[in-house]
């Protein structure tokens, strides 16, 4: 059964081009039922109305869960290293409200029944839902020029009537956030035509006010919704990456790409070039290396000796020259007597030494050795100081990059049939 509206050969409708009655076209339904119905819809969004998508991050809001989006990003900033590439975690859950709204219709619209009780009736609820609401529900995913109240998930707003943004996400990057939002159509392309009001019988036939068609906006809600217990119907929307394997036909809203996480990429690289930067501290690791350059040495000296020494020297030598001094001795051969005497002769032998010493030395040589001297050889030992050098290796751990990876990606899709 069709909903019944005024006929007449011109507009406004007047007693002198009133025709009758007839029923309603589907382009006649879209251009003002489909108009009246959607347009309040919309007007009335809260997030917590039947059919209405809401979106938060605490997952505190009613409804029945369509999809989630999460947003993940480096704890560290670009470049750290190393890095333990942990992330802060931010979860988007979308809903779309299932509850069932009240009804209360005082003024139906009219139509011509052919059998059974055949004549004007009103419509019943069922004969409203299959043959009025289904085709306003039609008008409104296919996006007519008449309708309003769909969703889109863009990154700005869409083209065609009037779009408001209903909830922001945030794809949190340290190089840069990107954004999107879910926008609700709330004004549509083309205004309705009042002349093509469906009737009612309100102590006789009048054609219905705004007020009365806006009377059949709960039972839109819950047509939306009806079956959504074991699939989603027409008017049902779902977040994921993919076309949802639901029944139906599925159409994706908003931006083709849809909308992605992403986050600056950790990676292990290997590092080749120069560095230069001061290092104070003890460098707990064996050094080697030729070390060349005069030396402050102090310490305990053990080694060979050569060339010429000047200094006390105290000690025995083997001797051999002249010796001029006292001598006392007895006189081996002639009996009876001593000699007590100055003599001057050659003597060899071993001779306790104290003097000053100057001449060649070369013999070896223990003892404490302070002063400086030119050193050459391998050094081992603590570094502490301003390093600066060419390093080349393998810089091990992760480096928070510049550049980004994708996480994951979520598209809008909403059942058109």
């Amino acid at each position: 059964m069709r909903p019944l509206r005024l006929k007449a050969s011109g507009t406004p409708i007047t007693s002198s081009n009133f025709q009758g009655i007839q029923e309603m076209t589907d382009a006649e339904i879209q251009q003002y039922l489909s108009y009246v119905i959607t347009n309040k819809y919309a007007d009335d969004w809260d997030g917590t109305l039947t059919g209405d998508l809401n979106m938060d991050t605490a997952n505190a809001l009613s409804g029945s869960a369509i999809g989630t989006f999460t947003d993940t990003t480096r704890d560290d900033a670009i470049g750290t290293h190393p890095t333990a590439g942990t992330t802060t975690d931010t979860t988007y859950y979308f809903k779309q409200i299932t509850s069932a709204a009240s009804e209360s219709i005082t003024n139906r619209p009219l139509g011509w029944e052919t059998s059974g009780d055949v004549g004007f009736n009103e419509f019943t609820d069922a004969e409203l839902d299959t043959d009025v609401l289904d085709k306003v529900i039609n008008d409104m995913v296919s996006e007519s020029d008449y309708t309003v109240g769909q969703f889109h998930l863009a990154a700005s707003s869409p083209t065609g009537g009037t779009w408001t943004s209903r909830y922001t996400i945030t794809d949190t990057v340290l190089s840069g956030n990107n954004t999107t939002y879910l926008w609700q159509k709330t004004a549509p392309t083309s205004s309705a035509n009042s002349d093509l009001s469906s009737i009612t019988y309100d102590s006789g036939m009048k054609q219905m006010t705004a007020a009365q068609v806006e009377q059949m906006v709960p039972n839109f809600r819950n047509r939306i919704v009806e079956d959504y217990g074991t699939t989603p119907g027409v008017g049902c929307y779902l977040v994921q990456s993919s076309t949802p394997s639901e029944t139906g036909t599925w159409t994706q809203m908003g931006d083709v790409a849809g909308f992605s996480d992403t986050r600056q990429e950790v990676d292990s690289s290997t590092y080749a070039g120069s560095y230069t930067g001061a290092f104070t501290g003890a460098y707990n690791q064996a050094f080697s290396g030729e070390y060349t350059g005069a030396k402050t040495y102090t310490g305990s000296y053990t080694g060979s000796f050569s060339g010429d020494y000047t200094g006390n020297y105290v000690g025995t030598s083997a001797y051999s020259g002249n010796y001029a001094g006292d001598y006392v001795l007895y006189y081996s051969g002639y009996v009876g007597g001593t000699f007590t005497g100055y003599y001057t002769g050659f003597y060899t032998g071993a001779k306790t030494y104290t003097g000053y010493y100057t001449g060649a030395y070369d013999r070896a040589f223990s003892g404490d050795y302070v002063g400086t001297s030119n050193y050459s050889g391998s050094y081992t030992g603590y570094f502490s100081g301003s390093y600066s050098s060419d390093f080349s290796g393998t810089y091990a751990g992760d480096t928070v990059k510049a550049s980004t990876e994708t996480v994951s990606t979520i598209k809008l899709w909403l059942r058109t049939a």
